[in-house]
């Protein structure tokens, strides 16, 4: 029972030491460096003193809004060890059940001749694609439906964004998008196995994330931080920080729905560029409530 509890308790700091979490530490800190590199450039030098009484400012990480954020992190994991995996079972089984499904019923794979890295590439492509479409419809169904909405809307009472905003979300929510992931990566890589199983194997798979790295690897946490980050023209193919806040902004609350691509809000008509930086008040107003 307290292996169980401390097992509980402990979980999310595991993150930190996640490579497959946002938060990982290397994911931090190098969000962190562009974070200074664009306040530098945006005020025209660079003030070490002024930059870390920022950082460690306590109205930012200690505001209600930010340690309901912590909250929220604890409930959602315990919800997850608890009853999610015990439920629904882990990524891996899924990937196995799946592809033992195609071979049951399916037969043998066709004879594909391709290098483990091509194939590894090809899963990573495929995966990143229709894992980003995914999120960015169920996401469009949070702001569109008014009975979703009722749950999305505790991501959105955010007042202060921090890192940790990301886990601001009500457990409906965490277990909408928790099935929503297990089933798409159950399936995309249940089938990569079946097509690929004697190139690759299931742990391999698991092991194979390279968008989801370099997404993260490149300041992804700064989409919930208050350091305006454009894109520029690039804001066409791929959400920049700034539109992410744009979209947490009390006043844009249908405006780029997307994760990683913008092709998807674009196709929809809901982006909206980041241009010149503009100050957002963050949060949920009267209309929002409804």
């Amino acid at each position: 029972m307290q292996a169980e509890f401390f097992e509980l308790v402990t979980t999310p700091t595991s993150f930190f030491f996640d490579a497959g979490k946002r938060v990982y530490w290397l994911y931090l800190l190098t969000a962190l460096l562009v974070a200074s590199a664009v306040v530098a450039v945006q005020k025209g030098k660079f003030d070490l003193k002024s930059q870390l009484k920022s950082l460690f400012n306590p109205s930012y990480w200690f505001a209600k809004s930010s340690l309901y954020d912590l909250v929220l992190m604890f409930v959602n994991s315990s919800l997850r060890l608890l009853l999610l995996v015990p439920l629904f079972g882990s990524h891996l089984a899924l990937t196995i059940g799946v592809g033992s499904f195609l071979q049951d019923n399916v037969g043998d794979a066709p004879t594909i001749e391709l290098s483990w890295f091509a194939i590894a590439l090809m899963f990573s492509v495929t995966f990143f694609i229709v894992e980003d479409l995914s999120r960015f419809a169920l996401h469009y169904c949070m702001h569109k439906y008014k009975f979703l909405w009722r749950f999305h809307k505790t991501h959105h009472s955010a007042t202060v964004l921090t890192p940790f905003t990301l886990f601001r979300v009500h457990p409906v929510e965490h277990i909408l998008y928790f099935t929503r992931g297990l089933v798409v990566f159950g399936v995309i890589s249940g089938i990569f196995i079946w097509l690929f199983s004697g190139k690759l194997t299931a742990l391999q798979v698991l092991g194979v994330d390279i968008f989801g790295f370099v997404f993260n690897f490149l300041a992804a946490n700064l989409r919930h931080s208050h350091i305006w980050l454009s894109f520029g023209r690039l804001e066409k193919f791929l959400v920049s920080p700034a539109q992410h806040q744009l979209h947490h902004s009390a006043n844009h609350r249908f405006a780029n729905l997307g994760s990683t691509l913008s092709i998807w809000d674009g196709i929809l008509g809901t982006r909206l560029f980041a241009k010149q930086k503009q100050k957002l008040s963050f949060g949920l107003n009267a209309k929002s409530l409804g």
